[in-house]
């Protein structure tokens, strides 16, 4: 509907129209807030998040935007020690001149230290903390990940894909009463960005505490929690089903992987990576894969499948498309790279796409270098649009901020974060600004199965939406002015839980 003005009541959008419409038809009670040269939009859901790791990590060692591993040592050096361990997250030895090791932790912290890399797929680690683990030479790979080791046969400190897991196993459980309390702070955060809802792709404590915000009525963001597939026997024994549970907190699709990062070289890939043989890491066995995903279908869960590289990406296709449907669609999780053969497929089974554009100005340099001329297929905004699939768009925080403006702006322009490819890295895959916000609102409300109710300003939708300081004329052309627009107002279910 066209308008200059929004009157919601009770948490529900009564009309939009023009303002002189509405002062004829608002009762005069009604609180007013005038915002000239705004620009009011749905509100903004990020459709891929790790929600509590970003809260509980912001109390803990900052590793993004070390350039070296010289200055991540320093910064491990002047961290805090709690309950026992060092922990940090965002270190990227991509271009460092000296390889994360475990020797180097062990110079500036006899504590054990476990710090997650930028994309969540390997571990550093010192030898305090691979003795916690029991982890030494005579321990073999797990399946599907792998510890990485010197000329000598002993573990380095740095650990890819499931082998993280041998040492996270023995990691303090978070203080509960510290994760809502972290919780609540990030959610505030969330607001101020814009942010009305997330789908967040995380394990039982982090349920528990958002379960424990909801019970005291302090959960003020729109929650779909997508579990790890290790629970879904407890989902089964349960008769849980995706899509259920309230207007604050409901249940998504179990998550699963099947592949790692392009950031860890672990993204399983059709063919071998530029100069080298090796394809990535494939994370799961196909036919076990089949029936973990079958058995969730026929409960009436969905899935959520984790896949980067084309070839996980072609795995996720063929699991989910002979899928019955469930009450949410069933989904694939960031499809960076997709070969031309796959690109239509999602479209026509209503799997729902997943994808993270701030991502993009970071991996530029990296897909270039590793995947070479494949690169013309990764992060395929517009052919996918075009093809008919929904885009859901997130952050991945804590992988990337959480401002859905950065992703907006990603999506519009394609700029490479050093500024090179001005004109836009494959600039025929560039998003217009309708569209990049339309998969952070529509998109994620069809992903979350209620596009009845939210992801639109329309009188009988949830009265969750923003105002921004954006013309909305400069905003369909000026990815810029996009990224330095303020949010003035965020509004969550008729509540104003944000004002500048």
């Amino acid at each position: 509907m066209e308008g200059d003005a929004i009157w919601w009541q009770e948490g529900v959008i009564r009309a939009v129209a023009t303002a002189a419409e509405l002062e004829r038809r608002v009762p005069s009670r009604v609180p007013r807030y005038d915002l000239p040269r705004t620009l009011i939009t749905p509100g903004i859901v990020d459709g891929h998040t790790h929600f509590a790791m970003w809260a509980q990590g912001r109390r803990r060692v900052h590793l993004a935007g070390a350039s070296r591993r010289s200055e991540a040592l320093r910064r491990v050096a002047g961290g805090t020690i709690e309950q026992g361990w060092l922990r940090g997250h965002g270190w990227d030895a991509n271009r460092w001149d000296e390889a994360p090791d475990r020797r180097s932790l062990d110079a500036v912290v006899p504590a054990p230290v476990f710090l997650e890399s930028v994309d969540i797929h390997a571990a550093w680690v010192n030898s305090a903390a691979l003795a916690r683990a029991g982890v030494d030479r005579s321990t073999p790979d797990p399946v599907g990940g792998r510890i990485v080791r010197d000329a000598a046969g002993e573990p380095t400190g740095l650990l890819l894909e499931r082998a993280v897991d041998l040492v996270r196993a023995v990691l303090p459980a978070p203080d509960p009463e510290g994760l809502v309390t972290a919780l609540r702070q990030a959610q505030a955060d969330a607001h101020a960005l814009g942010l009305t809802g997330i789908h967040s792709m995380e394990g039982p404590d982090a349920l528990r505490a958002f379960q424990t915000l909801e019970r005291r009525g302090e959960l003020r963001l729109r929650v779909f929690f997508h579990p790890p597939v290790a629970q879904l026997p407890d989902l089964l024994r349960h008769q849980a089903r995706s899509g259920e549970g309230t207007g604050w907190l409901a249940l998504g699709g179990i998550k699963l992987f099947l592949d790692g990062s392009l950031g860890s070289r672990t993204a399983w890939m059709l063919e071998p990576y530029e100069g080298g043989a090796d394809h990535g890491l494939p994370l799961a066995d196909t036919a076990n894969a089949r029936r973990v995903v079958e058995a969730a279908a026929g409960a009436g869960i969905a899935s959520t499948i984790h896949a980067i590289g084309d070839a996980a990406v072609r795995q996720a296709l063929d699991l989910l498309a002979p899928l019955p449907s469930a009450a949410l669609p069933h989904r694939i999780e960031h499809f960076q790279c997709v070969h031309p053969a796959d690109l239509g497929r999602a479209a026509a089974h209503g799997i729902v796409l997943s994808m993270q554009p701030a991502h993009l100005p970071a991996d530029v340099a990296l897909a270039e270098e590793r995947w070479g001329a494949r690169s013309s297929r990764v992060y395929p905004f517009r052919s996918l649009q075009e093809s008919g699939a929904v885009l859901a768009f997130g952050s991945d925080v804590p992988v990337a901020s959480p401002d859905p403006r950065q992703g907006i702006a990603a999506a519009m322009a394609r700029v490479a974060a050093d500024g090179s490819f001005g004109e836009g890295w494959h600039a025929g895959e560039r998003l217009d600004f309708e569209s990049a916000l339309r998969a952070y609102t529509v998109g994620n409300a069809i992903a979350g199965g209620v596009a009845s109710r939210r992801g639109r300003l329309a009188p009988g939708y949830d009265a969750d939406l923003v105002v921004w300081s954006l013309d909305a004329g400069v905003a369909r052309g000026d990815w810029l002015a996009v990224r330095e627009a303020q949010v003035r107002l965020t509004v969550v279910a008729g509540e104003v839980v944000f004002r500048r």
